[in-house]
């Protein structure tokens, strides 16, 4: 993942701190949730918090989260509590003050990051 991020960084796409701070996410949910690097859920996660992590920096966050409905399904997922534990986690890694807009998508990645886990396993 860190070779991913640092081509992303290297084509502009990623800052070098967005870079930097998802690769310790990365590594934290590797640990945590005994994930193969190659799992294209966990890399759309990462690739997805490094993104949203320079429209928060840059100030354009995203306007629209996640569909009411489905992010209230969301949240009543029994594995849910974990979901939450660790998306905290990751913000306090990011360190910046995530919109419910992009926190709602954040949310939704993670359990499904969760779940394909719980399939290869």
């Amino acid at each position: 993942m860190k070779e991913r991020l640092q081509l992303l960084q290297e084509a502009a796409v990623i800052s070098a701190e967005s870079a930097n701070r998802c690769h310790k996410i990365s590594e934290l949910i590797e640990t945590r949730l005994k994930v193969d690097t190659e799992n294209e859920q966990f890399q759309m996660l990462i690739i997805h918090l490094a993104r949203a992590f320079d429209r928060i920096n840059n100030g354009a966050p995203i306007d629209h989260g996640m569909d009411d409905e489905m992010f209230a399904e969301i949240m009543m997922d029994p594995i849910f509590p974990q979901v939450d534990i660790l998306n905290r986690e990751i913000i306090r890694i990011m360190n910046v003050v995530v919109p419910k807009a992009e926190n709602s998508f954040f949310l939704s990645n993670i359990l499904s990051l969760y779940y394909s886990v719980s399939e290869e396993a």
